[in-house]
């Protein structure tokens, strides 16, 4: 299986590690998670862009080979302490260096009209995971004895990752900021006719064909998948009529952010992380994922309280109907020998969640 780097990123960047950054820069918990989440496969994206250039993939090169190795493991207890500002400075520093002076001050403009973050918070932000990426791009580059090519390859192959990742509308943002490496996922979005509509159907049954294998493994995702993609011919009868009888959509934004589109993703991400689990190595595996899962769906919970009483009502309406289907899933992980012990603490913390949005 190829490398996903923002699947790689979100093992580093925990909860935990998001409260922690959250209480460092005096920020929202709610909104540094959703900033979060876009920040990272837009830094990916964007590197992405630089690589593809000749001299960009060697200023990467060179700038990855200045990075302190341990970084990674050390991220946690530099956030917060004496060492913060000096990690802020070094990100935005490197960042600069790689995109140009003006694309980190648009990167963290467009960040912050999507998350709702100040320009200071949103800057400060990318300066603490920019250190974060270029350790894990470092740790890569270690492991598979990539050159400068080698990582220009590996950032090039993440465009299917970070289209899937990227919360809708915010590639959007990043494209009329003139962030490098966007202009094309941007143009994905739209279905008009134009002289790149060719490209663009290409895209996406490129995207479809990643995601099959990925929801065919979560076993039961494909229920979910047939409500929200219509490039896939073959719909399930029973569980899919469900959802699209569901009360429409209309009035599930709160401040620029589709709650029904984050719940789908979330309900992706959590399906297919569940279905990799087959033994108590592959469960702590997921461990990431399923954690990363909690937060999102703490997130919609927070943001659901925003919404007008039909709003919420919709949105208790996806979720409930969806809710039987995933204790399935639950029930059979947690049936798999030596498993129980270590996904069960997370699985209790979906299921509160996962109920208290069906009763919204």
């Amino acid at each position: 299986m190829s490398t996903n780097l923002i699947s790689l990123g979100l093992q580093y960047l925990t909860p935990d590690v998001i409260a922690k950054i959250a209480s460092a820069l005096g920020a929202d918990r709610t909104l540094i998670g959703k900033a979060v989440t876009a920040a990272l496969p837009a830094l990916i994206g964007s590197l992405g862009g630089v690589a593809s250039k000749p001299d960009g993939a060697i200023n990467l090169d060179k700038m990855l080979n200045k990075q302190d190795p341990g970084i990674l493991d050390n991220l946690s207890s530099i956030i917060g302490g004496s060492g913060q500002q000096d990690l802020i400075k070094g990100g935005i520093g490197a960042l600069s260096s790689l995109l140009g002076n003006s694309s980190v001050p648009s990167l963290a403009g467009a960040l912050g009209k999507f998350s709702g973050l100040n320009q200071g918070t949103s800057t400060s932000l990318l300066g603490m995971l920019a250190p974060a990426l270029f350790g894990l791009l470092g740790q890569q580059k270690q492991t598979q004895g990539l050159d400068a090519s080698g990582l220009a390859q590996l950032l090039t192959s993440q465009k299917d990752n970070v289209s899937a990742a990227m919360p809708a509308g915010f590639s959007d943002l990043l494209k009329d900021a003139d962030i490098p490496g966007f202009s094309a996922i941007a143009g994905q979005t739209p279905r008009a006719a134009t002289p790149t509509s060719t490209e663009v159907k290409t895209s996406s049954r490129n995207w479809t064909t990643w995601l099959l294998p990925l929801v065919a493994v979560a076993g039961l995702a494909w229920w979910f998948l047939g409500d929200r993609s219509s490039d896939v011919p073959q719909k399930p009868p029973a569980q899919p009529a469900a959802v699209e009888k569901a009360p429409s959509p209309t009035g599930l934004v709160v401040n620029g952010t589709d709650l029904r589109q984050s719940w789908d993703k979330t309900l992706k991400g959590l399906t297919t992380a569940l279905g990799t689990v087959t033994d108590p190595v592959s469960a702590q595996s997921a461990l990431p994922q399923l954690n990363a899962a909690t937060t999102e769906l703490e997130e919609l919970a927070a943001l659901s309280g925003q919404l007008p009483t039909e709003g919420q009502s919709v949105l208790a309406t996806l979720v409930a109907n969806a809710r039987p289907s995933i204790e399935k899933v639950f029930a059979k992980v947690l049936a798999i020998p030596g498993v129980s012990q270590i996904a069960e603490p997370v699985i209790n913390k979906l299921r509160a969640h996962l109920d208290q949005l069906a009763k919204s």
